[in-house]
């Protein structure tokens, strides 16, 4: 138990310390919700962990749902057109790092894999929120 613990605590560091966090001085909050998810009981499984890497995916896929929006608003007929295209060219990313993440190879690297891809998922999302937020920041 003591390892997997000790992983969840390096991958969350990793999250928070992640290039995308350095951008605020303050944490997000779904980073904080994450962090407190991670250093609760729930986290003690694995499949806890998952579940609180899940729900910080899930708040940053609607915090970048939320960035486009605003950010499409702001951009004329053209620009919108190819923020449309680079966001279809992403989600495509998204779909068929899924589907690598699903494959059997990862059923064979046991249950650090399974947090791993559950991390890097959060921070797909949380990046290209980031950048939505930056683009219409700037």
């Amino acid at each position: 138990m003591r390892p997997i613990l000790a992983g969840l605590l390096f991958l969350a560091a990793g999250i928070l310390s992640s290039p995308a966090s350095a951008q605020k001085s303050k944490a997000d909050p779904i980073d904080a919700k994450l962090a407190a998810c991670l250093k609760g009981p729930e986290a003690s499984s694995t499949a806890g962990a998952i579940a609180c890497f899940q729900a910080a995916r899930e708040g940053w896929e609607q915090e970048m749902i939320r960035a486009y929006a605003a950010l499409s608003a702001t951009l004329d007929t053209r620009s919108r057109g190819i923020l449309r295209g680079t966001q279809k060219q992403w989600e495509a990313y998204v779909a068929a790092e899924r589907r690598f993440q699903a494959a059997p190879w990862i059923r064979d690297r046991g249950t650090a894999m399974s947090l791993t891809a559950a991390a890097q998922n959060v921070d797909l999302f949380k990046n290209r929120a980031i950048t939505l937020r930056r683009y219409q920041a700037e």
